[in-house]
């Protein structure tokens, strides 16, 4: 049994609620960013965005709810590294690498976290966090749909991408462990999320199955 109102329990979900809330209000900036980079998908993108901006006020309120202060300072350092490189895509407009950071890798991390949270929640949460699940695999679809449009031609600028960037996400679970194990989220299971919902956003936009794989192991092996 959980005790969420345990010492140790509110240490950790300040930095945990932290992240999240971040991470929220980061895909609410990016998925802004991708509406001027895409303005003919312009309304739907500004759609997207506002239902991240939700998803913090709504994360915000589980640390209200269990009387906790989220430790911004540290949410701002573990998601600076990826907000850094979405901003040198963007400066560069560089709308496929935009799309696969946030639409398929941060996204992809999201539904993973909050899919193994999900059963060590606390009531408050659970029924805000299945919520956001559903919203979540919006953003992953749209990614997935304009970036499975664009063909082969982008396979090389996507694996790229990623090379770049899963060693950036996969940092910050390492980084938040302790955390994560503290509150009962179990970081075996996240990961197993992730490499699970991570495979399947890179075979639906066109690459194999091979190259998804030895992707997510060549990650591996850097960050053990």
């Amino acid at each position: 049994m959980i005790d969420y109102k345990s010492s140790s329990y509110c240490d950790a979900y300040s930095r945990v609620n932290a992240l999240v809330i971040v991470g929220e209000a980061l895909a609410d900036r990016h998925f802004r960013s991708l509406a001027r980079l895409i303005p003919e998908d312009e309304e739907h993108l500004l759609m997207l965005a506002a239902m991240e901006g939700r998803h913090t006020v709504d994360f915000s309120s589980c640390g209200r709810n269990l009387g906790v202060k989220p430790s911004m300072a540290t949410g701002k350092s573990l998601f600076a590294a990826l907000e850094r490189l979405f901003r040198a895509l963007e400066n560069s407009r560089d709308v496929v690498g935009c799309l696969v950071l946030q639409g398929l890798i941060i996204e992809c991390f999201a539904v993973a976290a909050y899919r193994a949270y999900l059963p060590v929640a606390d009531p408050y949460a659970r029924a805000i966090t299945v919520a956001v699940i559903d919203d979540e695999t919006k953003h992953l679809n749209y990614a997935e749909c304009w970036l499975q449009a664009m063909g082969e031609q982008i396979h090389s600028q996507i694996v790229h991408i990623c090379e770049k960037a899963l060693p950036l996400t996969l940092s910050i679970l390492k980084a938040m462990k302790s955390d994560l194990h503290a509150i009962g989220i179990d970081c075996t299971d996240l990961l197993a999320f992730f490499c699970e919902d991570f495979t399947q956003a890179l075979l639906s936009v066109g690459i194999p199955l091979a190259d998804a794989q030895r992707l997510l192991i060549k990650t591996a092996a850097v960050e053990h």
